[in-house]
């Protein structure tokens, strides 16, 4: 596991396992419609398990995010990773609240992002 980007310089190691090596992490793509509230957040690049399987050494981006209850939800979508940064960028790291949604391509395949929540 590689860290690339945080929410704090110094996460506890207790939120880093939260974040990264809990059972209990949940999917994103299985929480849409719900609003998060974000107490850290944390990208890092992990190994490509189905990669490894096949022999190949590959990294996947994965986005994770910790609500102030304890609760841990992930990510390695791009939409939602590269949607979530534009949010970090516009409140300057005070980013609170969002509301995981879904959302169709101009070619009809289904992703997920999200948006602000108040």
């Amino acid at each position: 596991m590689r860290l690339i980007e945080a929410s704090k310089e110094n996460l506890t190691k207790k939120e880093l396992y939260l974040l990264t090596m809990s059972p209990e992490i949940q999917k994103i793509s299985d929480v849409i419609g719900q609003v998060i509230d974000i107490e850290a957040w944390l990208k890092y690049a992990d190994s490509d398990h189905k990669a490894e399987e096949s022999g190949e050494e590959k990294e996947q981006i994965i986005l994770s995010i910790l609500s102030p209850e304890g609760e841990s939800f992930a990510t390695n979508s791009p939409t939602f990773i590269k949607d979530f940064e534009k949010m970090i960028t516009l409140f300057a790291g005070d980013l609170k609240r969002i509301e995981v949604i879904a959302g169709t391509s101009k070619n009809g395949r289904q992703f997920v992002t999200c948006k602000y929540a108040e």
